[in-house]
């Protein structure tokens, strides 16, 4: 390789090497007495026709240093309105990952109503949840869990 181009492809691996991790913005969207659910807006934008967003469930009580909560990634087709579970990730009480179940099932028809018709909906129809977000689930925790 010679100079110019050998120094173009150490710049571009030192750029991809200091690119930050992806933004998160996590807002409210559901609630009950127990569970409180949060999807990241930023994973609701269609990339060929299907939307990869993720979720959150989080106790809706405790205290504010038991990070403990689990996400979601659902894979919606919007021209179908089918929707597959693809990962599970179970986080303990320090924040720290303790369970990861990635999935391969076969797509389904997504139910107009609850968690999984309200992803659609912002997915495929370009609504989002009209709520405060934060930039991690450990800000909505150490926020008073979206009280």
């Amino acid at each position: 390789m010679r100079g110019i181009a050998k120094l173009t492809l150490i710049s571009v691996a030192a750029l991809a090497a200091a690119t930050p991790a992806a933004a998160e913005n996590w807002a409210r969207f559901s609630a009950s007495d127990r569970v409180v659910y949060l999807v990241d807006q930023d994973t609701l934008t269609p990339v060929d026709g299907v939307a990869t967003a993720r979720f959150a469930r989080v106790p809706a009580q405790g205290d504010a240093t038991d990070l403990s909560h689990e996400t979601e990634e659902l894979a919606i087709r919007c021209s179908d309105g089918q929707s597959r579970t693809t990962a599970m990730v179970t986080y303990g009480p320090d924040g720290a990952e303790t369970d990861r179940i990635a999935e391969d099932g076969a797509w389904d028809d997504t139910p107009s109503g609850g968690i999984y018709g309200g992803i659609k909906s912002f997915a495929c129809e370009d609504m989002r949840p009209q709520a405060r977000s934060w930039p991690t689930i450990a800000d909505f925790i150490a926020a008073g869990r979206g009280d």
